[in-house]
C-alpha cells in the first residue's frame, strides 16, 4: 500500500501539520519529526494529530528513535518506525515506579485506625469466599507488598571510577589551559614580505689579489687563499739498449816522472791503449828524478806501479801490452804484464733515448680530477679563481740509472704539485659594497645595497707576473629605498593585514607588502617584534 512521507521542519505548528494531514491523497501517512522535536513534544499536540488522523480517516505513523516522542505517540494510540522501512508498532508504556515512602505498611497504622478497618464489614460475601481465587488473591494484595518486592538494593557508589574521571577531566582541563595560552601568547608569529624596487649597478674592476689580512676597495685588492695538492705519476717503458756487462779486464802499469817534482795521478784517471780506455783504480803517487851516474843523460825518473781497470766489461779488453797514453805532464806509463780477466756477458740497459721518450709520455698525462680536487676543498664560502690553476712536476727519475741493466720493465716517476687560488665570498661582497657605496650611492643616504651580486660574481684576464697576480671583478648588483626593519616591525604589529598592507606601502619605494600569519587561527600581527620577521623581495624598476 503506499503511503506519504511528510517531513516536519522546526518552523511548522500544529495546525500547518494537521492542514497537511488532511491534504495528503494517501490513506497511510508517515511523519518524520526534526532532530529537535519541537512542536511534538506536546502530549496534547500529539492527540490533536491522532484526532484528526481519524476524523480524516487516514492513519499516522510517526517516523522516531526518540523514546519520549514514542512514548507520547502510544497515549493516542499512535504507532512508531524507526526507519521508513521498518514495521510500525505501539510503543509499550513504561511502568509507573513506585516509592517506598508512598506505600503505607499496615503494621505501622495506630492501633484505633487498625480497630476501624477491622469492624468495617466488606460490601458483599464474594470477597471472602472469593479470596482463594487467583484474581482475588491478587486484589487482596497490598500495595507495600508489591512495592517491597520491587524494590531494588541500593548501589554503593564506586570512588575509584570517581577519582579517575574527576583525574581524566581535570588533565583535560590542564592541557585545554595550556593550548589556549600557548596558542594566544607564544605561537603567534608573522613574516611582512616587502617588495621593493631595485635599480642594477655594475662593477668591473681590475684587482690585485693578495695574501694580506686587509680587503681595500681603494686600493683595489682583494685577499686571497692558496691551496696545494702534490700527486705522484709514473709511467712504464721498456729498456732497449744492449751493453756488455762482464767482467772487467785489470792490469799493472809503471809509471816513470822525468820531472823534477813529485806528480800525483788521481784515481779513475783515463789511460788508453789501442783505442781501448782504462781507469786507474786508487790514486798513485810518482816521485821526482834523480841525479845518478848509472842512468843515462845522469838523470834517472821516478818510478812508481798501480793497477788499472778496463772502463767497461768484455773480453776484448784482455791481452793489452806495451806503452798506454796519459794526459799528465811528463808521465810515461807502460802496461808491466799483459791485461785479463776481462769476460763477455751482453744486457739490455736503459739508454737516454728510453728516459726520454717516457718523459715525452709523462708530460701528455693530464688528472682533471685533481685540479676538480682543488677547487672542492676550498668549500662553499668561496669562490674559486679557476684560471690560477697551475702545476709543477718535479725532476724525473728513472727506477733504472741510464746504461744501467734492466731485468723487467722500468718505471719512471714525477710528482705533480698542483696549485689554485680561491677568495672568500665575505671579502668579495665587502669588495663590491664598498665600489658600489662609492660610485653609485656616494651621499644618498635613503639608499640601499640589496644584493651584491656575489653569488654570480665572473673572474676573468687573470695574470701572474713576477709574482704579481691580478684579474678582473666583475658582478651586477641592485640598489633600492633604504628601510628600516626595526621601524617596520613598530608599524606593523598589533594590526591586521589590511592595515599592515596601507601603512607600509605608503613607503617610498615599496612596490607590494604582504603578510604570513602562523599558526592559521592568527589574524593579526603579535605586539612582540621578536616574533615579527621581515622579508624583502626585489623587483628591478623599469
Amino acid at each position: 500500500m503506499n503511503k506519504d512521507v511528510i517531513h516536519i521542519d522546526t518552523e511548522d505548528d500544529i495546525t500547518s501539520i494537521i492542514g497537511k494531514i488532511k491534504s495528503s491523497k494517501e490513506r497511510i501517512i508517515a511523519l518524520v519529526p526534526p532532530r529537535r522535536i519541537g512542536v511534538l513534544q506536546s502530549a496534547v499536540n500529539i492527540r490533536l494529530l491522532a484526532r484528526a488522523a481519524k476524523s480524516a480517516d487516514k492513519r499516522v505513523v510517526i517516523i522516531t528513535s526518540d523514546n519520549v516522542l514514542a512514548g507520547l505517540a502510544a497515549t493516542a494510540d499512535i504507532p512508531v518506525a524507526k526507519t521508513l522501512q521498518s514495521k510500525p508498532e505501539i510503543a509499550e508504556i513504561p511502568a509507573l515506579k513506585v516509592d517506598d515512602n508512598d506505600v503505607i505498611d499496615g503494621g505501622q497504622l495506630p492501633v484505633g485506625d487498625m480497630a476501624d478497618s477491622a469492624h468495617k464489614k466488606p460490601k458483599d460475601d464474594k470477597g471472602v469466599n472469593g479470596a482463594n481465587t487467583p484474581d482475588a488473591a491478587n486484589k487482596n494484595k497490598s500495595p507495600g507488598n508489591s512495592a517491597k518486592s520491587n524494590k531494588k538494593k541500593p548501589k554503593i557508589p564506586d570512588f575509584n571510577v570517581f577519582r579517575k574521571k574527576f583525574a581524566l577531566i581535570g588533565g583535560g582541563l590542564l592541557l585545554l589551559i595550556i593550548f589556549l595560552v600557548w596558542a594566544t601568547w607564544f605561537a603567534p608569529h608573522a613574516t611582512v614580505i616587502i617588495t621593493a624596487k631595485t635599480t642594477g649597478v655594475k662593477v668591473s674592476e681590475t684587482v690585485k689579489l693578495t695574501t694580506d689580512d686587509t680587503v681595500s676597495a681603494k686600493n683595489d685588492s682583494i685577499k686571497v687563499q692558496k691551496r696545494e695538492l702534490q700527486k705522484e705519476i709514473s709511467v712504464e717503458f721498456a729498456a732497449t739498449g744492449k751493453k756488455n756487462v762482464g767482467e772487467k779486464a785489470t792490469g799493472s802499469v809503471k809509471f816513470s816522472n822525468s820531472s823534477k817534482n813529485s806528480v800525483t795521478i788521481a784515481a779513475g784517471t783515463i789511460l788508453k791503449n789501442n783505442d781501448l780506455s782504462y781507469m786507474l783504480s786508487s790514486s798513485v803517487t810518482v816521485p821526482a828524478a834523480t841525479l845518478s851516474w848509472d842512468c843515462s843523460d845522469r838523470t834517472c825518473p821516478g818510478t812508481a806501479t798501480a793497477s788499472v781497470r778496463a772502463a767497461e766489461g768484455g773480453s776484448q779488453y784482455n791481452a793489452a801490452s806495451g806503452s798506454m797514453s796519459i794526459s799528465v805532464d811528463g808521465i810515461k806509463a807502460s802496461l808491466m804484464s799483459p791485461t785479463s780477466g776481462g769476460t763477455d756477458k751482453t744486457a739490455t740497459v736503459v739508454t737516454a733515448s728510453d728516459v726520454a721518450s717516457a718523459k715525452s709520455k709523462l708530460n701528455e698525462q693530464k688528472d682533471n680530477g685533481l685540479k676538480n680536487q682543488l677547487a672542492g676543498s676550498f668549500g662553499s664560502s668561496a669562490k674559486v679563481i679557476t684560471d690560477s690553476y697551475s702545476e709543477n712536476r718535479s725532476e724525473l727519475v728513472p727506477s733504472v740509472a741510464v746504461d744501467s741493466e734492466a731485468s723487467g720493465s722500468v718505471l719512471l716517476k714525477s710528482t705533480i704539485t698542483a696549485s689554485m687560488l680561491a677568495a672568500d665570498k665575505s671579502d668579495i661582497k665587502s669588495f663590491i659594497d664598498a665600489k658600489i657605496r662609492e660610485d653609485d650611492i656616494g651621499d644618498k643616504k635613503s639608499q640601499k645595497i640589496y644584493d651584491s651580486g656575489v653569488d654570480k660574481v665572473e673572474f676573468s684576464q687573470f695574470t701572474d707576473r713576477g709574482g704579481v697576480q691580478s684579474l678582473v671583478v666583475t658582478a651586477n648588483g641592485k640598489i633600492g629605498p633604504e628601510i628600516d626593519e626595526t621601524k617596520v616591525k613598530e608599524q606593523a604589529k598589533g594590526r591586521t593585514y589590511g592595515d599592515v598592507q596601507s601603512s607600509i606601502e605608503s613607503i617610498e619605494g615599496v612596490e607590494d607588502v604582504d603578510v604570513k600569519f602562523s599558526p592559521f587561527w592568527v589574524r593579526s600581527v603579535p605586539n612582540d617584534i621578536k616574533k615579527v620577521k621581515v622579508e624583502f623581495k626585489l623587483k628591478d624598476a623599469k
